[in-house]
């Protein structure tokens, strides 16, 4: 029975109607490669070890504190694994399966220490979740290329729209909620912590004596606001949405220029395209086509003189042996596939019918999470509380000085530690302006003191934060024994207002 409110029907419509599978095949070509080199990262810059082996302690996220780290001999084969998984994502090669592995390993060793969050890793996890259940590799993948080679044009496989619309969505939230969490004093008002950081560039070619400038943390202020709520919607205009991606680009790369985001900006420019027509690859080739640079350009000239210049039998040879391997990889895929197709028949039809209700807890999710600060008293700038998974990004600069007393109850001995002891650089910054990470290391410093004397100890913290250029003022009450004080989400009476 259609409903009475035609929007419902339009939107249904809408969302089980078919697009192209170009936009979202390519898509998951780039994240595949990046999963790759995430986990490559790891090994070669050998941060399995300096995250994750060396430190003696861990933060955990609040429930989470039975996840405890793999020993080595199992650690450095996990994140291989995660690399082969992360090429099988690229090229399409068991798809679902390699991209449940990639996430679930992904999820494992950024819960192993809560003080390594970034944002854009918590991004990439939900993007992960989404692609389990998305039909990525119908298109620009091993199989793909293959069925074009045999039939000698490109299939154009097709996808349900709530497919593109689901990862459309999720970037949405990132960019309207980070320019929600921007309306603020110190960005609105004194442009905090923009003039701080715009004033260590002031060496960037051409605009970088602008930033010494009292106005300029204002005008990057307030674009990056605007730029933030505005751009998911203008990217879905027809008439706007190549200028508004071709600006994402310039606005992104700069940002990754000016600010130590890492990585974020090349995730977000690379979802941004998803919000272009569905055909925008097809389009990028054929424009690219027509100007001779690709598929016709002076590269693949170049390789054809090369090629050509090589004896036959081994061009022949060549040509049989990448056949052979990509028809093996394929049969790979069309297993996958089958095995999931057999697997599928096993589910009964209560459990297909809970998808949209996931789905909608899912959305649902990601609109009330980033606004349950709110719900906390005081600035979050200063208590953190709810600032994790909000987008709170760019928001605050932040300087502590740190460190601890720990009095022995029986003797009434009292020493005092300094965070470097134990932690890392890595750990050490932002344990020391996060309430539930101080928490949790005073609480270890108290258990450690019980192994040493066998007694029972107090913790207190003497911590001093300067926010966004502020005077320094005490973060944590220094009367406080933290060793009473529980780990809850509910707000932390120990952390001391902040008095502008």
């Amino acid at each position: 029975m259609k409903t009475k409110f035609g929007f419902i029907d339009r939107l249904r419509t809408e969302m089980t109607d078919f697009s192209p599978a170009w936009s979202l095949g390519l898509f998951r070509f780039g994240l595949g490669i990046l999963c790759t080199s995430i986990s490559l990262r790891y090994l070669l810059n050998d941060w399995v070890g300096k995250f994750f082996l060396e430190p003696e302690f861990h933060f955990k996220y609040f429930g989470f504190s039975w996840v405890e780290v793999l020993p080595a001999w199992l650690l450095y084969p996990f994140f291989w694994i995660l690399s082969i998984a992360g090429l099988g994502i690229c090229l399409g090669i068991l798809y679902r399966l390699c991209v449940t592995i990639y996430f679930l390993g992904f999820v494992y060793f950024n819960l192993i220490d809560s003080a390594l969050y970034l944002n854009h890793s918590y991004l990439l996890g939900l993007v992960l979740w989404i692609m389990i259940w998305l039909p990525a590799d119908r298109c620009l993948s091993v199989g793909h290329f293959l069925e074009a080679y045999r039939t000698g044009r490109w299939p154009n496989p097709k996808i349900r729209n709530w497919n593109l619309w689901l990862l459309r969505f999720q970037f949405a939230c990132v960019y309207f909620f980070g320019g929600i969490a921007k309306i603020e004093s110190d960005w609105l008002v004194r442009a905090q912590p923009l003039k701080i950081w715009l004033a260590r560039d002031t060496d960037f070619p051409v605009i970088g004596k602008f930033f010494a400038t009292p106005i300029a943390g204002y005008i990057f202020g307030y674009a990056g606001l605007l730029f933030d709520l505005v751009v998911p919607f203008l990217l879905l205009k027809p008439k706007l949405r190549s200028w508004m991606f071709s600006f994402v680009v310039l606005f992104q790369i700069l940002i990754w220029e000016l600010f130590p985001v890492g990585i974020f900006p090349w995730i977000m420019i690379w979802g941004s395209a998803l919000f272009l027509s569905a055909y925008w690859p097809l389009s990028l080739r054929n424009f690219l086509k027509r100007r001779g640079i690709f598929p016709y350009g002076e590269f693949r000239n170049l390789f054809r003189t090369v090629w050509q210049k090589l004896p036959v039998r081994f061009r022949f040879d060549s040509a049989q042996i990448i056949l052979h391997l990509l028809t093996r990889i394929e049969g790979l895929g069309r297993w996958g596939k089958s095995a999931g197709t057999r697997l599928s028949g096993l589910r009964s039809s209560r459990i297909v019918n809970l998808g949209p209700y996931v789905l909608g807890v899912y959305l649902v999710a990601q609109i009330l999470l980033p606004l349950r600060h709110r719900f906390y008293p005081g600035n979050v700038l200063w208590t953190e509380q709810g600032s994790r998974f909000s987008w709170q990004t760019m928001l605050s600069q932040k300087n502590a000085i740190t460190s601890f007393r720990v009095a022995n109850l029986r003797t009434g001995e009292v020493r005092f530690v300094l965070a470097d002891s134990y932690l890392s650089e890595r750990q050490k910054i932002p344990m020391s302006t996060n309430p539930d990470l101080i928490l949790q290391f005073s609480h270890y410093l108290g258990r450690v003191e019980k192994e040493k004397t066998g007694d029972e100890a107090a913790v207190y913290a003497d911590i001093t934060v300067s926010l966004n250029g502020r005077k320094s003022k005490p973060f944590v009450n220094p009367t406080r024994d933290l060793m009473k004080a529980k780990e809850t989400l509910f707000p932390q009476d120990w952390i001391l207002p902040e008095e502008r």
